[in-house]
């Protein structure tokens, strides 16, 4: 069931970092910058800042030693004024030099894609736990002052209160693993003296970087063999799940059922989650972060990540839902994974993608390597929402024209044809292409005696128009019933 093959077409000029997407603003990477040459990249973060150029999105440098200092303005004064959106990907900030480095900003005219009070949710402790606490170790947290530590009597009621058992200390955001037995575990809760001695070796060896104040949670033991995941979420979506920078050879991979709710419902738009594997069998949250100051390990596919989120910045999905299906948005790099037959990516119902899938996404790297390719406007997979496995791919076939004019298409495996996947991803990915301003009409060509095909369009929404012809061939054409009036007529 397969209409005219999906795929950008050619037609305008490559997009370039002052050239962003038509209908949308390409946002801008704030990147560290290097101490010695504030006006290069830091060199811990040159292989991200050349992952986001490769991605087609612009780079500037923020220095973080002025920012640090107190001098916010003098921080961003190499990022271009009217910037606009951007995301920071740099050293970790206390939340207070975070806000002053968004007003900062938005002074020059560029705004941070994730505010200040976001930032704080996903950073400190307290601000996610609360989503969290049935998927991370049970917490208490006590506020203090750099090098004042809470008293016996505070840190004893606090770890009653977590109940029998060993306990971490750490702050809102840091532990010091690394002096594991001097300032991180307790074995017995309920050993007073012992609690007091390691907080206040914590709070003493923390000196001014101390944040917020004192976390116990109760100790869980985890599989060692397994290792952390680190898995990264943009917009409610895991679009990259890597090792933890501590341990970069071991890369499970976590079940996410239980922990996308929660992310989506903290409602950040750029997290990380910290998953390990408890005795039990349990996954585990043990951290939660703002993904604009988590490590990205050696070996990561920085590619991939810089390009879902260029894909949010400019306002364009990482994945649209209705909950019985979801379409997950391929950029270049997951493109071409399945031109070459699907690579890493999720478990297909037939065991690959189908021809059609493969032959579009071959199409996006052309269109890429021809310098036509506009992100937002490619392929998307099919994905039953219930297990997350794939079934086919839908898409547009280019931006939309000067007329305001967009045109999809889709393909199924085999296995998953006659189940309505097809009209529910048609009506999904048409009703949000609809809503674009820059949208006036969605249209859709059909072989004429494909009448599963035509089904399955009338079924999502659209009614024939009539025919065109394309390369020689006389098409059914049909027009999405969705825009808004106000934008189809001649007047709009």
């Amino acid at each position: 069931m397969t209409t005219a093959a999906t795929g950008p077409s050619t037609g305008p000029s490559a997009d370039s970092a002052a050239d962003p997407p038509s209908g949308s603003s390409a946002p801008v990477f704030l990147f560290s910058g290097d101490p010695l040459r504030p006006s290069r990249t830091d060199p811990q973060f040159t292989h991200e800042a050349r992952a986001a150029q490769a991605a087609g999105a612009r780079t500037s440098v923020i220095d973080h030693e002025a920012l640090g200092a107190g001098d916010a303005a003098r921080a961003v004064a190499r990022v271009p004024h009217g910037a606009g959106a951007a995301w920071y990907r740099g050293w970790m900030l206390p939340a207070e030099r975070y806000a002053a480095l968004a007003a900062a900003l938005a002074d020059r005219g560029c705004a941070l894609l994730t505010s200040p009070e976001h930032y704080r949710t996903a950073h400190e402790l307290p601000g996610w736990y609360g989503t969290f606490a049935e998927l991370t170790p049970p917490s208490r947290w006590l506020p203090c002052a750099p090098g004042r530590a809470p008293d016996a009597a505070e840190l004893a009621r606090a770890a009653g209160a977590l109940g029998p058992g060993p306990l971490f200390v750490k702050d809102w955001v840091k532990s010091r693993k690394h002096e594991w037995d001097q300032a991180a575990y307790v074995p017995d809760a309920a050993d007073t003296a012992r609690l007091t001695a390691v907080v206040g070796a914590f709070v003493r060896l923390q000196e001014e970087f101390l944040t917020g104040g004192v976390v116990l949670r109760s100790f869980e033991s985890y599989r060692a063999a397994t290792g952390e995941a680190r898995v990264w979420w943009v917009d409610g979506v895991p679009v990259l799940t890597t090792a933890h920078p501590d341990a970069p050879e071991l890369r499970p991979a976590p079940d996410l059922s239980a922990v996308a709710p929660a992310v989506r419902e903290l409602g950040c738009r750029f997290v990380t989650t910290d998953l390990a594997l408890r005795e039990d069998g349990a996954w585990r949250v043990v951290e939660v972060g703002d993904g604009q100051v988590s490590g990205l390990p050696e070996g990561a596919d920085g590619l991939a990540l810089f390009e879902a989120l260029g894909l949010a910045g400019a306002g364009f999905p990482s994945a649209l839902t209705d909950g019985r299906v979801v379409l997950r948005a391929q950029p270049p790099s997951a493109a071409a994974r399945l031109a070459d037959g699907g690579g890493a990516g999720p478990a297909w119902i037939d065991g690959q993608p189908p021809e059609g899938t493969t032959r579009t996404a071959a199409r996006v790297v052309q269109a890429v390597a021809a310098g036509v390719y506009r992100p937002g406007w490619g392929l998307f997979t099919i994905v039953r929402g219930t297990d997350g496995t794939a079934l086919g791919s839908i898409g547009f076939h280019g931006p939309p024209d000067e007329a305001g004019t967009v045109e999809i298409g889709y393909t199924l495996s085999p296995s998953a044809r006659g189940a309505g996947w097809a009209t529910a991803a048609a009506r999904l990915l048409a009703g949000w292409a609809a809503a674009r301003p820059e949208v006036r009409t969605v249209i859709a060509l059909t072989a004429s005696e494909n009448t599963a095909s035509q089904r399955v369009l009338e079924r999502a929404g659209f009614t024939r128009t009539g025919v065109r012809t394309v390369d020689g061939d006389s098409l059914y054409a049909y027009e999405y019933a969705g825009v808004p009036a106000s934008r189809t007529s001649p007047a709009a």
